[in-house]
């Protein structure tokens, strides 16, 4: 490997006093980005076609050419409820604080006419939020908005930061929210721990990180929740989206940009959801730039960032101006890359909208565009979202037709767990707005679990795509191999059936299988990380996976 290193979200420093914890915080975030993007640039060989490993995007661990970048933006607020509610404008506001929709949606987009009216997706406690941002109200007694929190925080950087140190997160939740009262266990998993450190094991939507508004018993937004909001979904899309495609519509012929509408281009590459503001924007752009000629991926660092509102139509009581109440709490307003060339557009990663407590009045007796800020929403009307590409040129790539069906479909690997976390997470269900819960495993990360050299008979989960199995007939078994012949498994049993959404999917899928390893590890096995293999009972030749098991 080169001498790159990924730097956090924004290169913001969590252990300011203790540089041997964020030494091993740089070193997993960079190793865990490594995996995210391999895993990414694999396309989809097991149960797609037209889906070929990708030529034109890059992992800057492994090429160090020199390169250029380009900010690509969106607003902030709810695309998909704008385009499915057109005539209850007046309602946007309410329902993306709120998540009560006033109907029903179609749950196949890209496809409608084969699709059925849906409760609104995605779920979870703030699952409509989905484009990179959420946010979470605070009210006095009389109703109205004294703060708003905006986070854009991915969850995989939180679940990193608490295998460094828990206590630094309990730390980070009583400053962030100022709340001395949150406590570790508030933000555990009950009644297990991490195998390896013998620490509690976290818990993502814990009671402070969870739901639209603060209450004096819960509710906070800390990092994003949505399950499409994650930064292994945004490396999958971009990386996605450097496919060209040469029949984007469905028609004959050889289309090309910039004729090219966003959302069909998302349609028929089959990344992202159709209509928000943020999928078909990223995704257009990186394909944009790879038709160009260009080699691409996700500038360092790599995250997803709000922009600073515009204040022009904010006012107040007072006269006093609004944009004073806008605080930065994580990240940055601006940021330079590692050679020292300031990026475009602001790096921010948490910020709130406050009032100060020497004002006689609060943010619900501030206007935008002459109306009262009823609703958190209103602010994100005024702000935009941002990622950063990195380009430098190449050769274009030869043109693909859209992602369809194979003949054959092989078994596809998606995640690997504990057996204990998976059989505490899975049968949690999560309510949401839209009362349609959903498992709390469609919030865990593709953060792969740590096994130890030398480990014998440990036992975890794998949920694979496309398996084949009769859960009565042990000669009917997929069989789970490793990237390294120092590493075994023995699939157990089979459980068909499995219901969740893969973290990055909007809609949970209920035709997952969960098969039950025990996973020994040799002495002679390479440290890092591990792809798996999954292969259906007279199939062969199939693909693996990679980063799911790392070993130390």
């Amino acid at each position: 490997m080169s001498q790159f290193a990924f730097r956090t979200p924004a290169g913001i420093q969590d252990f300011p006093n203790d540089p041997t914890k964020q030494q091993n915080l740089d070193t997993l975030w960079n190793n865990n980005l490594n995996g995210f993007i391999q895993q990414g640039m694999m396309g989809n060989p097991w149960n797609a076609s037209n889906t070929p490993a990708t030529t034109n995007y890059y992992n800057p661990l492994t090429n160090s050419t020199p390169s250029s970048v380009k900010n690509i933006q969106w607003p902030a607020f709810p695309g998909r409820i704008q385009f499915n509610y057109p005539n209850n404008q007046s309602q946007w506001f309410q329902m993306a604080d709120t998540g009560q929709m006033v109907a029903n949606i179609n749950n196949s987009p890209c496809n409608p006419s084969s699709g059925s009216n849906a409760p609104y997706f995605p779920y979870g406690p703030r699952g409509w939020q989905d484009e990179y941002c959420e946010w979470a109200v605070t009210r006095n007694s009389s109703g109205y908005i004294t703060r708003i929190d905006f986070t854009c925080e991915n969850p995989e950087y939180w679940n990193s930061l608490w295998l460094i140190d828990p206590n630094t997160v309990l730390s980070l939740y009583q400053s962030i929210l100022n709340n001395p009262n949150i406590t570790l266990a508030d933000l555990s998993l009950p009644g297990i721990t991490d195998p390896v450190t013998g620490n509690p094991v976290y818990n993502p939507l814990n009671i402070w990180n969870s739901g639209p508004e603060v209450t004096a018993t819960g509710g906070g937004a800390i990092h994003l929740t949505s399950t499409p909001n994650t930064i292994q979904t945004e490396i999958g899309l971009a990386s996605g989206a450097s496919v060209l495609r040469n029949n984007p519509s469905g028609t004959t012929g050889n289309t090309t940009w910039p004729s090219i509408d966003y959302n069909e281009l998302l349609c028929d590459a089959q990344y992202g959801q159709m209509n928000r503001n943020s999928d078909p924007n990223i995704g257009g752009n990186v394909n944009s730039l790879v038709n160009s000629g260009f080699v691409v991926t996700l500038a360092d660092p790599p995250g997803l960032y709000i922009q600073m509102p515009d204040f022009s139509n904010y006012a107040s009581p007072d006269g006093t101006d609004c944009s004073t109440f806008w605080t930065i709490l994580r990240g940055s307003e601006t940021l330079s890359t590692q050679s020292g060339v300031q990026m475009p557009g602001n790096f921010i990663l948490h910020a709130v909208f406050e009032v100060p407590s020497n004002k006689p009045y609060v943010v619900g007796q501030l206007t935008i565009g002459g109306d009262a800020i009823e609703y958190g929403s209103q602010v994100t009307n005024t702000f935009k979202m941002q990622i950063v590409a990195s380009a430098f040129a190449g050769t274009k790539p030869a043109g693909y037709d859209a992602v369809g069906s194979p003949a054959t479909s092989y078994a596809q690997p998606l995640q690997l767990f504990n057996e204990s976390y998976f059989n505490l997470v899975y049968p949690t269900m999560v309510p949401n707005p839209a009362n349609n819960p959903i498992s709390l495993l469609s919030n865990s990360t593709f953060i792969p679990p740590t096994i130890q050299l030398g480990s014998q008979g440990v036992d975890m989960v794998l949920t694979c795509a496309t398996c084949t199995a009769d859960p009565t007939d042990p000669s009917t078994f997929p069989t789970v191999t490793f990237d390294d012949p120092n590493i075994l498994a023995k699939v157990c049993s089979v459980e068909n059936g499995i219901a969740y959404a893969v973290p990055g999917n909007s809609l949970p899928s209920t035709g997952y299988t969960a098969l039950y390893i025990s996973v020994s590890v040799g002495n002679g096995a390479a440290l890092g990380a591990h792809g798996i293999y999954v292969t259906n009972q007279g199939q062969s030749g199939n693909s693996q996976m990679p980063a799911l098991l790392n070993v130390v």
